[in-house]
């Protein structure tokens, strides 16, 4: 018999993460009956990566959305202590914030946030999710090889330890050089213990949401190889879209945030109006993770 999500893991009685502030971009629809969409950044990344295109655009569809930071990250909490961060404090992140969503939310993960939703779907029945050029928690071999021939240093010193640096050209495919170099400049920090899990290949148990895997044709970081192999592993349907790596804001946004919304309306399709939704600004808010 297949057992149920752990909910709660004996590790976490004896070595408990610490409470931060997240921060969670909101934008809600007044009146939805879609599920509410939780997007979940990447390395260096915060919630300003989906509120600068996708937040807007999904409400034009129906779709509430939250896009939150994780600990370290943005404006969260726990930027002093980003060194010790693990991925089980990213996945207690992230499994808080939806202890505080009005209905259960669709997940949306990119790249080492696509990881961190493959764990947080250990324990969380999602109506469904989404991994938009993703790690694969199975190792990403390709990628540590690929990355090796293109920038043997950076690479070198993120394995020990130093946050991986990223150049426009890693990130885009199609943007004007400012505004490509501008989002880049926003890149920040990231945990040495999150890369060194990106690069450890674990097991995890069969997910039972529907998962819908993106990869990104000219994505220049995570190689096309790991990206079907993280779609295997989890049996899932895998696309591929014209974007470089950061597809959220790439040129080709758009047309990747049709497909992805699409395939949302058939996969987790649209209930009762859910009760006390709030107007349609866009809107900032803190969440403390207990």
């Amino acid at each position: 018999m297949r057992r149920g999500p752990r909910v709660l893991r004996r590790a976490e009685w004896a070595w408990p993460t610490k409470p931060v502030h997240l921060e969670v971009i909101k934008r809600e629809v007044d009146g939805s009956t879609r599920p509410p969409l939780l997007f979940v950044h990447g390395l260096g990344h915060g919630a300003w990566c989906f509120a600068q295109n996708w937040q807007e655009t999904a409400a034009d569809r129906g779709y509430s959305s939250y896009a939150m930071s994780l600990r370290g990250h943005g404006g969260s909490g726990g930027q002093t202590t980003l060194g010790r961060s693990t991925m089980r404090d990213y996945e207690h992140d992230v499994l808080q914030v939806i202890s505080t969503l009005p209905s259960p939310p669709v997940l949306v993960g990119h790249s080492l946030g696509g990881l961190v939703v493959q764990r947080v779907l250990q324990r969380y029945p999602a109506p469904a999710a989404v991994l938009l050029t993703p790690i694969a928690a199975g190792g990403i071999p390709a990628t540590i090889v690929q990355g090796m021939r293109r920038k043997p240093v950076a690479f070198t010193r993120a394995v020990l330890g130093a946050t991986l640096r990223f150049t426009p050209e890693d990130l885009f495919a199609g943007l004007p050089p400012e505004q490509a170099q501008d989002y880049t400049s926003r890149v920040g920090r990231e945990s040495p213990w999150a890369q060194y899990a990106m690069l450890r290949p674990e097991s995890l148990a069969p997910i039972a949401s529907p998962v819908l895997v993106v990869g990104a044709q000219e994505d220049a970081l995570v190689a096309p190889a790991d990206v079907q192999r993280c779609g295997d592993a989890l049996e899932a349907q895998t696309i591929w879209v014209p974007a470089g790596h950061d597809v959220m804001l790439d040129v080709a946004w758009p047309e990747v945030l049709t497909t992805v919304l699409d395939w949302v309306d058939d996969a987790a399709p649209a209930g009762p109006a859910l009760p006390g939704a709030r107007g349609p600004a866009l809107e900032l808010k803190s969440v403390t993770a207990r």
